[in-house]
């Protein structure tokens, strides 16, 4: 081999490796699916996580109250029926940003009341390239210092004056927060607003209907295939779209008429106050670069509880390949 030609081959090699390192670091925010090429995301998963057969790390990420049962989670992600995938288990306070890297995806159910420090945990799991789902209220309860030092301070909600010239002294949610001199906007990287439960603002009789989730987008990775209309029973986070560049309404709970609830003590809302929600309510979201990160009003495991209509597997399996695969 005379010596341009080992030369083309040196820049040869130079070249596919920067390739190789940029189709990584594409994969790895997002912006371009592992499936790309076949077996992509395997050799993906493989480089990523080591010696673990590539099969991507899922972790469920639970608390003391709230909407959701990890447990039960946790059940139908083994079950063969459906994902027959491995999935973990952790207390969010157990949650730290070393052992958050070693997951590929977590899912937040179970887990109402989460503490400041541990959502900032989560952004920056998302924010290293994690990809998160978020479901129902979590989150939504602030931490109160105790004598025990279990929480050692309390948590502040972030007034609407504080993020916004000329707002309001209300609070803007609970995902939105004040930390020190600084802010904590876990709504931003949600992309949505809590307000409150279903069952909050209206009876809730076991069995009923609550409305109709309505797919926006049947080619989107969450959603792919579905069907557009399908009947869901049960209780559900309240929560209003922000509407920005990052974030994607995906599916909506068609309620049949304007939802109005009245405020049931939540700091965010006016006392006594009624309000109209509207009858289209925001049930699935994506937001963050590539999509890295989910929101759904309800617990992933009551999309195939017994109480549904119909159990709506194929949107709990469009969920785990579309947030890892998609």
């Amino acid at each position: 081999m005379d010596e341009n030609m080992r030369k083309n081959v040196v820049h040869l090699v130079i070249l596919f490796v920067l390739l190789l390192a940029l189709a990584g670091v594409l994969v790895y925010t997002g912006i371009v699916s592992c499936n790309v090429v076949p077996g992509g995301c395997e050799i993906y998963y493989k480089i990523k996580d080591g010696a673990r057969a590539g099969q991507p790390q899922v972790l469920i990420a639970y608390g003391d109250s709230g909407l959701g049962d990890n447990q039960k989670l946790g059940t139908v992600f083994s079950n063969p029926d459906i994902l027959r995938a491995q999935v973990r288990e952790m207390h969010v306070d157990r949650l730290s940003y070393g052992n958050v890297r070693d997951y590929d995806l977590i899912i937040v159910t179970h887990a109402k009341t989460i503490c400041s420090d541990k959502l900032k945990v989560f952004q920056y799991f998302v924010n290293s390239g994690g990809r998160l789902v978020w479901t129902g209220d979590a989150g939504t309860g602030l931490c109160t210092a105790d004598a025990a030092g279990r929480y050692p301070a309390s948590d502040t909600l972030l007034l609407d004056k504080e993020r916004n010239q000329g707002g309001t002294s209300t609070p803007i949610g609970p995902w939105a927060r004040k930390d020190g001199k600084s802010q904590l906007s876990f709504d931003e990287l949600l992309g949505v607003e809590y307000k409150g439960n279903y069952c909050e603002f209206s009876k809730c009789a076991q069995g009923q209907v609550a409305g109709t989730i309505e797919v926006t987008n049947t080619s989107h990775k969450l959603t792919y295939g579905l069907s557009p209309a399908i009947p869901f029973t049960g209780d559900f986070a309240v929560v209003e779209f922000r509407k920005s560049d990052n974030v994607r309404l995906i599916a909506t709970l068609d309620y049949g008429t304007d939802f109005l609830g009245k405020s049931t003590g939540q700091p965010w809302l006016e006392s006594g106050k009624t309000y109209n929600f509207g009858r289209n309510l925001p049930f699935i979201v994506a937001s963050q670069v590539g999509e890295r990160a989910a929101y759904y009003a309800v617990p992933i495991e009551s999309l195939v509880s017994e109480e549904q209509p119909q159990k709506n597997k194929a949107l709990l399996e469009q969920m785990y390949y579309g947030m890892l695969y998609g």
